[in-house]
C-alpha cells in the first residue's frame, strides 16, 4: 500500500522496470523557501485550531460516483507505454482473480460482479491485447464487448483528479547519532488490523490497559517516545519529513553512507486519520501552491519547527523490510507496476480492474518540466489514506529522480473508463 537514489519511470516501449536505485539528490535538491517567521502561523490559523484529534484534513473529494457509460463515449485508446508492461498488467490482475473464490464480488456503477466473470473479462483482454489491433478498431472491440464504467465529477464533467507517487528515496543511518534522531518502525507486536464487526472508525489500533479497543499512539506519542525500548527501529534518519515522505508514497530505498541499500514497505499503520500538512499550510497561509518534491524540502528547511509540523499529520505508518531486488507492493498483495498500477478509494472503485486512463502529465528534462497529454492502460493495484472518493486516483510512477520529480508534480484532471466483460 501507498498511501514512497531515482531512475526515470517512463521508459521506451518494452523497457525494463528499473536496475538502480542511485541519483544526486544534491543536484535535484530545489532551493527551499527560508524557515517562515518567528510566529509559527498553526497557532493563528483557525483551520488548524479547529481540528479535533481525530479529525483528518484530506484534499478535497471532487468526484461522487461512478456510473455505467455508453460505450461511444470511450476516447479513442492510444497508449504511451509498451505492450509488455500493459500484459504484465493483465496477468497481475489475473493473478489476483485466481486467487479469490468463486463467491468473491465487486459492485461497480450499481453492477454486481463475481471472480469468475472478473476472470473472463482479464482473459479476454490478454487475448485482444496478444495481437497489434489499431486504436479504432481496438475502440470497436472494447465498446462491443465490454461494458463501460466511468469515474465521474459531480459537477457534470467527468473527470477525475489524477496525482502521483513513487518509491521513495531516504538517505538514513544504520544507528542513532547526533544527527539522525527520528526512527523507521516496524510494526509494534500489539497492533490490530480492526474489522467492521469491532465496532470502531478505523482502521489499526491496539488494547489499552482496560482491554478497550483503541488507535495506536499518534505520530507525536511516537516522537514523544511512546514506542522506546521495544526494539523497532528499523534505521533512522535525520529528518521527520523524510520519513513522512516515506509514509505517504508506502515504500522506499533506505541508502547507507556506505553505499549500501536498503527495501522497505508499508506494514499497518496507527488508525488515526490522514491530515494532509502541505495543504493545511497552503490554507493557514503558510505556503503557496508548489511540489510535494520541494513542499518536503520546505519542511526539511524548518530545523527545530521540522518536527512540529511532521506532528500535524496523526497517520503513522509502519513499514517491513524488503528483498532488494523486488518492486513496491499494492494493496493486493503484488507488485506494482510502474506506470500503469493506480490507487483507488475502494469503497468506490474495485481492485483488480482494467481500464484506461487518460489525462495530461509532467515531463521532467534535465532542469525543465513541461507537461504533455497522455493515455494509457491501467490497473486498480492499490490504496492509500489519501485517496478518498472514487474521483481520487493516485498513479505509481515507479523509482528514481525522474520519477520523484514527476510524480511530485502531477496533478491533473482525467478521465478514468474500467472495463467488464458483457
Amino acid at each position: 500500500m501507498k498511501a514512497a537514489a531515482f531512475l526515470p519511470l517512463l521508459l521506451a516501449p518494452g523497457a525494463a522496470f528499473c536496475q538502480s536505485p542511485w541519483y544526486s539528490a544534491a543536484a535535484e535538491a530545489p532551493a527551499a523557501p527560508a524557515p517562515f517567521s518567528p510566529a509559527d502561523a498553526l497557532d493563528s490559523c483557525p483551520r488548524y485550531l479547529r481540528l479535533s484529534p481525530s479529525e483528518g484534513y484530506p484534499e478535497a473529494q471532487a468526484v461522487r460516483e461512478v456510473s455505467a457509460v455508453d460505450p461511444s463515449l470511450l476516447p479513442l485508446p492510444a497508449d504511451d507505454l509498451g505492450r509488455r508492461s500493459l500484459l504484465e498488467t493483465l496477468a497481475t490482475d489475473l493473478d489476483y482473480w485466481n486467487s479469490r473464490p468463486d463467491s468473491a464480488r465487486i459492485s461497480i456503477g450499481g453492477d454486481v460482479f463475481d471472480a469468475p466473470r472478473l476472470r473472463s473479462t482479464l482473459k479476454a483482454l490478454q487475448d485482444i491485447f496478444a495481437s497489434d489491433m489499431p486504436a479504432a478498431e481496438l475502440r470497436k472491440t472494447l465498446a462491443g464487448r465490454f461494458r463501460v464504467y466511468r469515474a465521474s465529477a459531480d459537477d457534470g464533467t467527468g473527470k477525475t483528479v489524477i496525482t502521483g507517487y513513487y518509491e521513495a528515496g531516504l538517505d538514513v543511518s544504520r544507528t542513532r547519532d547526533a544527527d539522525h534522531k527520528y526512527p523507521i518502525l516496524l510494526k509494534p507486536g500489539d497492533l490490530v488490523k480492526t474489522t467492521s464487526a469491532m465496532g470502531v472508525d478505523f482502521d489499526y489500533g491496539r488494547y489499552d490497559g482496560t482491554g478497550k479497543l483503541v488507535r495506536h499512539y499518534s505520530t507525536a506519542e511516537i516522537h514523544a517516545g511512546a514506542l522506546d525500548g521495544q526494539g523497532l527501529e528499523l534505521v533512522w534518519s535525520a529528518h521527520p519529513s523524510q520519513i513522512m515522505l516515506l509514509q505517504i508514497q508506502g515504500s522506499g530505498v533506505l541508502r547507507f553512507p556506505d553505499g549500501d541499500y536498503a527495501r522497505v514497505g508499508f506494514d499497518g499503520a496507527n488508525g488515526h486519520p490522514y491530515r494532509s500538512v502541505q495543504k493545511l499550510l497552503m490554507d493557514c497561509g503558510e505556503v503557496p501552491a508548489m511540489s510535494f518534491k520541494d513542499f518536503i524540502a520546505y519542511l526539511s528547511a524548518q530545523g527545530p519547527r521540522e518536527e512540529r509540523l511532521a506532528d500535524v499529520n496523526p497517520r503513522y505508518i509502519f513499514f517491513r523490510q524488503r528483498p532488494k531486488d523486488s518492486r513496491p507492493y499494492g494493496a493486493i498483495g503484488r507488485q506494482l507496476t510502474a506506470g500503469r498500477s493506480i490507487a483507488v478509494d475502494p469503497k468506490y472503485i474495485p481492485l483488480g480492474l482494467f481500464g484506461l486512463l487518460k489525462s495530461r502529465r509532467p515531463v521532467a528534462s534535465g532542469d525543465r518540466l513541461s507537461f504533455a497529454d497522455f493515455s494509457r492502460f491501467v490497473s486498480t493495484h492499490d490504496t492509500g489514506s489519501a485517496i478518498r472518493g472514487p474521483g481520487r486516483v493516485d498513479l505509481f510512477w515507479g523509482t528514481g529522480g525522474t520519477a520523484e520529480t514527476e510524480a511530485s508534480s502531477m496533478k491533473a484532471p482525467g478521465e478514468l473508463y474500467l472495463f467488464v466483460l458483457k
